[in-house]
């Protein structure tokens, strides 16, 4: 009797070993399914196998499983993007049964998902507490193995609550902890938020190298989602590159999935596209992705809606068939149930045909600004040929001027110094082409690269000149600009050809700020041997040109001429 007992015993506990190894094959898969993004089909495996379960004595001979299994119900709701509290309700239902179970490696992972939960809330609070309890479990039982999810939760925390630098720190240790111990999700996240923080801070660079780590790092296939989001995410970084050809490249890439991707991932792609085109100046297809990204996203929802009143309505069409109505009490439950149906459809309707109502007129202001960015191209280049117009008649009466001019020693001096103010003007017009506007241009950058310029262009090398340029002046007007950026180029012309002839080190200061009246006030000095600005004859052609620039506006002049050369003009 004894040994039927045993054997007995035996065969029972080969048969639930067995059942074990299958159950934690069915889990593998189930985490499989998930990690591609096949939800649907891992949320009924997880189903089928909690029915399995559901059994009071199964569940206590399989209570590890059935809470792993719990554990995953709550992971695909938040991989799902519902509303957070529909996953936190399952956790903290097991959180308590885990912890007293002593099954600590499940605990760690409730809590950090319970702290995502929060932090989807925007309870930062309540995340911190279980970012806290997680770290507390690791160290007491040793998981080493688990510091790489919890670091990629804190690096998540610590971005929420503005601490970039910290969850940078915190990002590159889940990196490490996750080539440790081959955690490849964990590091994929870690690659994703490494590249959000150099994102963050205009390092386009080094995020797109964490954008392709994270490509290739996600399992090759032309319709997987988590692929198809990496090479959009390329495709973005290579836009705020300016590298425009290659954004559109990897565009397209991603767009070729695009039927297959879920409806919250759907958006990112046209939204990015519309984006490449409006910058290509391909006004068609900039319109065609915009009205794409805000039609589909209302259509998706709208169908998305009706499913949902469709799967409500075959429910209860299944429940009213298998079912017994017995007595008056029943239908009208049933009936009821089926007008609260139709009431709750008919107001996620009204509300999504209120939300498209809302975006069209997005669109239509989108529209009329793209039409205005159309008109203000052509206002723009009419602008452009009429400064070139005006900017020529400059030249010509320069030349005129130097008909009557004997103060040029050689050819080769008249054409350098004409060739100097026609850079100053070719340099104002690049200035406006990279900004776009025709009305102001970035003074320190102007004033510094033409001072630069006009210096080497007599610059023999075997003196020291140093040029030093103050400009605290961010903006002026382009007709102020023009006149500056002449004197400067003649008075540094000036300095370099006559100031230093004795000496072989000198010094040329540029001050553009203003004064205590709000006029600009523009100073320039050197320490060469200095000479009367106010003498009629001075300089030669300079010399009639700055005066005349001067007058043109209508500046106020104060020099000194006791330590090298020294000018302060001053000017609204």
């Amino acid at each position: 009797m004894k040994r039927i007992s045993l054997l007995i015993f035996m065969c029972l506990s080969i048969l639930c070993n067995a059942q074990e190894d299958a159950l934690r094959s069915d889990i593998s898969k189930i985490d499989s399914l998930i990690s591609v993004f096949k939800l649907d089909e891992a949320s009924a495996q997880t189903d089928s196998l909690i029915n399995v379960l559901g059994s009071f004595s199964k569940r206590r001979a399989f209570k590890k499983e059935f809470l792993e299994l719990q554990y995953r119900k709550a992971l695909i709701l938040d991989e799902r993007q519902v509303p957070p509290s529909e996953a936190l309700k399952i956790l903290l239902e097991i959180a308590d049964e885990v912890k007293e179970a002593e099954f600590n490696s499940l605990l760690v992972r409730v809590y950090l998902l319970i702290s995502l939960c929060h932090e989807k809330s925007d309870d930062f609070k309540l995340t911190k507490k279980y970012l806290d309890l997680a770290l507390q479990t690791i160290k007491h039982n040793k998981l080493d193995e688990m510091y790489s999810t919890y670091y990629l939760r804190r690096s998540s925390y610590d971005r929420y609550v503005n601490k970039s630098d910290s969850s940078f720190h915190h990002a590159r240790q889940a990196e490490l902890y996750a080539k440790k111990y081959d955690n490849k999700k964990v590091l994929l996240d870690a690659y994703l938020l490494i590249d959000i923080y150099y994102s963050k801070k205009g390092d386009f660079k080094n995020a797109l190298h964490y954008s392709f780590l994270r490509l290739e790092n996600t399992p090759y296939d032309s319709l997987n989602i988590g692929r198809l989001v990496q090479l959009n995410n390329i495709a973005k970084r290579y836009f705020q590159m300016g590298n425009l050809d290659e954004a559109l490249a990897y565009s397209d890439s991603a767009y070729l999935g695009y039927k297959v991707l879920p409806t919250s991932y759907k958006l990112f792609l046209p939204s990015v596209r519309y984006q490449i085109f409006e910058k290509m100046g391909n006004l068609d297809s900039a319109y065609f992705y915009l009205k794409k990204y805000y039609f589909d996203d209302n259509q998706l929802r709208l169908e998305e809606d009706e499913i949902k009143v469709k799967q409500i309505e075959e429910l209860y069409q299944n429940v009213k068939n298998s079912a017994t109505i017995k007595n008056q009490k029943e239908q009208v439950m049933w009936t009821s149930v089926l007008l609260a149906v139709i009431a709750i459809s008919a107001i996620l309707l009204t509300l999504q045909n209120r939300k498209i109502k809302n975006r069209n007129k997005t669109i239509n202001n989108q529209l009329e600004e793209l039409s205005k960015a159309l008109d203000q191209k052509q206002m723009l280049l009419s602008e452009l040929q009429h400064r070139v117009k005006n900017n020529l008649q400059h030249v010509i009466s320069i030349l005129e001027i130097q008909k009557e001019s004997v103060d040029f020693n050689s050819i080769e001096e008249l054409i350098r110094g004409n060739q100097n103010r026609i850079h100053s003007m070719a340099l104002l017009h690049k200035k406006l082409n990279v900004s776009d506007n025709v009305n102001d241009i970035d003074l320190k950058k102007y004033v510094t690269e033409l001072a630069d310029l006009v210096k080497h262009s007599y610059d023999n090398h075997q003196r020291k000149i140093s040029l030093q340029i103050s400009c605290p002046v961010e903006h002026i007007e382009i007709d102020k600009a023009l006149p500056v950026g002449l004197i400067i180029t003649e008075l540094v012309s000036n300095s370099m050809k006559h100031a230093f002839n004795t000496q072989s080190i000198g010094i040329i200061n540029v001050n553009i700020s203003t004064d205590e009246k709000g006029r600009f006030s523009f100073n320039y000095a050197d320490n060469g041997s200095g000479y009367d600005f106010n003498k009629s004859n001075s300089k030669g052609l300079g010399q009639e040109i700055i005066k005349g620039l001067i007058n043109q506006l209508d500046g106020e002049v104060v020099t000194n001429s006791t330590n090298g050369f020294e000018i302060t003009i001053y000017f609204n």
